[in-house]
């Protein structure tokens, strides 16, 4: 006798979650998200921690500048990263 398994048993049996290729340039793409990212949030937050604290702001206000600097540098540099990556042909879409 073969019970029906149920819906979650499926997860064990059925590796279809999985991404088709794990070692080709999918993994290649994610790692160099995870680098760009890295690469742009880094100096993004120190650039902006040095420019608030110059201005003498402190405690919420700094905070509040700092986060706020801190994104739109971060994504500025991120932007920059991308467009240099498809100058480049490191990314091709």
């Amino acid at each position: 006798m073969n019970a029906p398994k149920p819906n979650n048993a499926r997860v064990a049996d059925d590796a279809s979650y999985l991404p088709n290729d794990v070692s080709g340039s999918g993994v290649k793409s994610y790692f160099q998200s995870v680098a760009a990212i890295l690469a742009a949030a880094v100096p993004g937050t120190l650039l902006s921690q040095m420019a608030t604290t110059a201005l003498g702001l402190t405690g919420v206000t700094l905070a509040l500048a700092t986060v706020f600097l801190g994104l739109v540098l971060s994504v500025s540099f991120f932007v920059g990263l991308v467009v240099l990556g498809r100058l480049l042909k490191v990314i091709k879409h």
